[in-house]
């Protein structure tokens, strides 16, 4: 798994949660080059620091020049070691210091090629319209300010580099080393734009071949809007090659582990009553004590059948055989390499099973107030119970590995399918009213893997804690929905 992973079709989440998944992935697979700043945003602070590595002997040094005015500006690309690079701006003909005027024009970026068969999914994203939050363009600049010519792009694992023209503009081309195709980001293209004072960041995933990575960047502008911004706050070069670490105060202390009287396990028919998120009649949010939940079903499939054909995901349409079942997924154990003289390795394989889990839930609003756009979410958590407590876990590491690959499409943590729908919000997992006295049934479904089901718990309190418990976990309890799996097994 690479932090790319995070850009695949969940539903919305929580911010919280969000930010949470991030900092424990970025520690744990130590995925220091792939996080992409806002363009045109305000400052923000990076999760993860960038951690310098120890220069191995340079044994290629290129030089990409551009003319702005009297000053010229450079791009020094250094090879370190077999797979590491080193990259850095210099300015010639009018000193080492970069001013920024207090104001630039606010730019839009355009493009005069998008490979057959992709689309804007947003501004700052292009992708296949199949596959609408997996691989593709990412696009982003971030403001080139008065330390930039200090800050150095130190990049790992990096299989391909090169210093070339695109179009008008000069840059570097970048390819990290990709275990397997899975809509992950394995190139990145950084474009020097200095009469806008940007650097233009291009990532690029492992389904865009590098020759329409090149035409891509070779036609894209950056088109003057007509109106200007100040450059007081805005993310920089120098912020984005050395990040600050921050630990948001609302996530706290990291628990995975707790006594059995700290947390309320729950069966199929049993009912919990959360704060349902959303708006009322005149669009304002609202968030609605009394929201009741139940769980009324669970089954176990090695097909897609009890989905009857409703809105599958292509994915998953993908993963059965001829014959309907779900194809087995291989399992890939790998140690990571240092990045500069060696690239990661699978020291092992393994393959399992692939199990559709099925869940009914019923959401009702039995208050006197309607509720609009309302958030709902259900994740699978998988959890030890042993010596009285309940310690949730996530497989990532081993003796002999570091973390796991798979090919397969299970995911045991945010619903993957959901019935309900509406066009709002980033995932589209609303359901659109709830009036007084109302319910809606709503089913969902994840595919795991087979080893999996004997510690599968099913939170419903829309938190999607499934690296952690939760506050609202532990308020309202988890489904144990182990029973009913080996049931229907």
């Amino acid at each position: 798994m690479r932090l790319d992973d995070l850009k695949k079709d969940f539903p919305e989440t929580p911010e919280f949660i969000h930010k949470m998944v991030l900092e424990t992935v970025e520690s744990q697979l130590e995925e220091k080059k792939k996080i992409v700043s806002i363009s045109g945003g305000k400052k923000r602070k990076k999760r993860v620091l960038r951690t310098a590595f120890i220069a191995a002997a340079c044994v290629l040094t290129a030089t990409i020049a551009y003319a702005a005015g009297s000053r010229i500006y450079q791009i020094y690309l250094e090879k370190q070691g077999s797979y590491g690079i080193e990259a850095k701006i210099e300015s010639e003909g009018s000193g080492k210091k970069l001013t920024i005027p207090e104001k630039i024009d606010k730019v839009k970026i355009e493009c005069g090629y998008i490979p057959e068969g992709m689309e804007w999914n947003d501004e700052y994203h292009i992708q296949y319209p199949e596959t609408p939050y997996l691989g593709g363009f990412s696009l982003s600049s971030v403001l080139m300010d008065s330390r930039s010519f200090d800050a150095v792009l130190q990049e790992t694992g990096v299989v391909e580099s090169e210093q070339r023209t695109f179009g008008t503009r000069e840059g570097i081309y970048l390819q990290y080393q990709d275990m397997k195709q899975d809509g992950s980001f394995d190139k990145c293209i950084y474009l020097l734009c200095p009469e806008e004072y940007q650097m233009l960041i291009i990532h690029i995933g492992d389904d865009i071949s590098k020759e329409d990575a090149v035409k891509f960047a070779e036609n894209i502008s950056l088109v003057k809007t007509g109106e200007q911004e100040e450059t007081s706050g805005l993310y920089t070069w120098s912020d984005y090659l050395n990040p600050e670490t921050v630990y948001d105060s609302d996530i706290g202390e990291s628990i995975t582990c707790v006594s059995e009287n700290e947390l309320k396990i729950l069966k199929v028919g049993d009912t919990i009553e959360i704060v349902g998120s959303g708006e009322d009649a005149s669009g304002e949010q609202l968030e609605l004590p009394g929201i009741s939940i139940r769980l009324d079903e669970v089954q176990i499939a090695d097909d897609l059948s009890l989905l009857e054909g409703k809105n599958i995901p292509q994915e998953w349409q993908n993963a059965t055989g001829s014959d309907g079942k779900l194809l087995d997924s291989t399992l890939s154990y790998i140690k990571s390499g240092d990045g500069i003289e060696t690239l990661d390795t699978v020291v092992r394989t393994e393959t399992v099973k692939q199990k559709l889990v099925y869940a009914v839930v019923t959401y009702e609003n039995p208050t006197e107030t309607e509720i609009n756009h309302m958030l709902y979410l259900g994740a699978l958590a998988t959890i030890k119970h042993k010596d009285g407590k309940y310690e949730m876990y996530w497989e990532s590491s081993g003796e002999d590995y570091d973390r796991i690959s798979e090919d397969g499409v299970s995911h045991t943590a945010e619903m993957t399918y959901f019935s309900v729908k509406e066009n709002y919000g980033n995932g589209g997992n609303y359901i659109p009213t709830l009036k007084p006295g109302e319910s809606v049934q709503v089913e969902m479904a994840w595919i795991v893997n087979e080893k999996e089901l004997e510690d599968v718990y099913l939170d419903l309190t829309g938190d999607a804690g499934y690296l952690q418990f939760t506050e609202k976990e532990l308020k309202y309890g988890l489904f144990d929905i182990r029973q009913d799996i080996a049931n229907h097994r």
